[in-house]
């Protein structure tokens, strides 16, 4: 057992002094400053947040940015995979970069259009959104940020820095607007407003940086081009969409289910646990368009053999979260949240082994499923576990309300490691 420990501490020294040495730890540093930006940062105005709001205010916020996570997913698309795939390739190429960027900003600007066509049409038909329809309509402002916002453009050219700082500098903003601005639970509208003019900020910031940085040429893509970036981002875009149903959109489904207030309670346990296990995000992101290019020139042993130690990485940073949320939940939830949100400690203990499993989960499909083509596998899998999560989600939320959307949470996040695993064994693939 001694042995195998500090063999696990020698090959975590060596892998992160190499990650540091050819730049992936370098722009892992500045995904960290997004990351910051996007999940941790909000964290801080939450106790803040749930005490001026309440817990049926903060909920039917949550409420709200769960049915507009769909819509998110919906015009993001694969792209965030897809043109980092591609662009990691073309790199070299101004022209054919340009063509890329282009071809996916003007298809997320369709998708837009057609996703608030059918917001309006949801809204319109569904009583209980009707209700809330300025609370959605306010909030759309996210999905048209981070359309615009190019976080696939500087991850493929592995240029992370600027585009970093500007979003970090907007959300500093939104903060701010926070505590100065909203000072009762009627300012719920208020707060979304703030939400929505950071991720338009950010993303046009994001634009104009993206141009500058990459003296990209102005060129309107053909319907070929569009097709085509389409194409190659179609099946990520269903992993994406089915990886949404067990993340993005449970308070919205939890929400149609009870009430703001039972929501409010599994949201305050999910955006603590869900700020952590973004973490380990920037690790994955900053290494997948290095795993693409070695898939693409050097061995299958050679993959594997960074893929391990990529897992190594992310499996232990993962077990050490996970433990830290258990073992704290109380003392997060009393000090971040107050009594009034007492309900959301078993919730977030129930949810504590998240980080752990999608290290694992991130770690095999980024650094092989995806650099290795297995993108159909890797649909199929993620299909199969979001479907049980909604299924399981809806009965269990009916059995023990916020506790029962947070276990067919954790279920269907452990039946996505796994069977990623099983697969990647079955093809002799498997980095373990």
């Amino acid at each position: 057992m001694k042995h195998f420990f500090r063999t696990l501490k020698e090959e975590l020294h060596l892998t992160l002094q190499t990650a540091w040495r050819s730049g992936v730890g370098k722009n892992a540093a500045s995904l960290y400053l997004i990351q910051f930006a996007n999940y941790i940062l909000p964290l801080i105005v939450v106790p803040y947040l749930v005490r001026v709001l309440g817990p049926e205010h903060f909920g039917l916020v949550a409420f709200g940015q769960g049915l507009i996570a769909y819509f998110n997913i919906f015009v993001g698309y694969g792209f965030a995979l897809s043109a980092t795939r591609r662009i990691s390739v073309e790199r070299d190429d101004l022209l054919a970069v340009s063509r890329t960027a282009s071809s996916v900003w003007v298809a997320k600007g369709l998708f837009c259009v057609l996703a608030l066509a059918i917001l309006l049409l949801v809204i319109t038909v569904v009583p209980k959104l009707q209700e809330v329809s300025i609370l959605f309509l306010i909030l759309y402002g996210v999905v048209v940020g981070n359309a615009l916002f190019p976080v696939w453009l500087f991850q493929g050219m592995e240029k992370m820095f600027f585009i970093s700082a500007i979003n970090l500098a907007m959300r500093f903003l939104v903060v701010a607007g926070v505590f100065t601005l909203i000072r009762r639970p009627e300012d719920y509208l208020l707060y979304a407003g703030l939400t929505s003019l950071g991720a338009l900020g950010a993303g046009v910031a994001g634009v104009v940086i993206a141009f500058y940085r990459f003296k990209l040429c102005p060129f309107f893509p053909s319907l070929t081009d569009i097709l085509e970036t389409l194409k190659e981002g179609w099946l990520l875009f269903l992993s994406t969409a089915s990886v949404s149903l067990y993340t993005a959109g449970n308070a919205f489904i939890l929400g149609m289910l009870t009430n703001p207030t039972v929501v409010g309670y599994y949201s305050a346990a999910e955006k603590v646990v869900r700020a952590v296990q973004m973490l380990l995000g920037p690790v994955s992101q900053s290494a997948y368009p290095r795993f693409v290019k070695k898939a693409a020139i050097e061995s299958k042993d050679s993959v594997l053999y960074w893929a391990r130690r990529g897992l190594i990485i992310q499996a232990t940073l993962g077990f050490t979260l996970s433990s830290l949320i258990f073992v704290g939940a109380p003392l997060i939830v009393h000090i971040l949240f107050g009594l009034k949100y007492t309900a959301s400690i078993l919730v977030m203990r129930i949810l504590a082994p998240l980080p752990l499993l999608v290290g694992i989960g991130s770690s095999l499909g980024q650094f092989v499923m995806l650099p290795f083509g297995m993108d159909a596998a890797r649909l199929t899998i993620l299909t199969i576990a979001g479907i049980m999560n909604v299924l399981l989600g809806i009965f269990l939320s009916k059995l023990w309300l916020a506790n029962g959307m947070a276990l067919a949470v954790v279920i269907s996040e452990m039946v996505v490691s796994c069977s990623f695993w099983l697969y990647l064994k079955t093809r002799n693939l498997s980095p373990v």
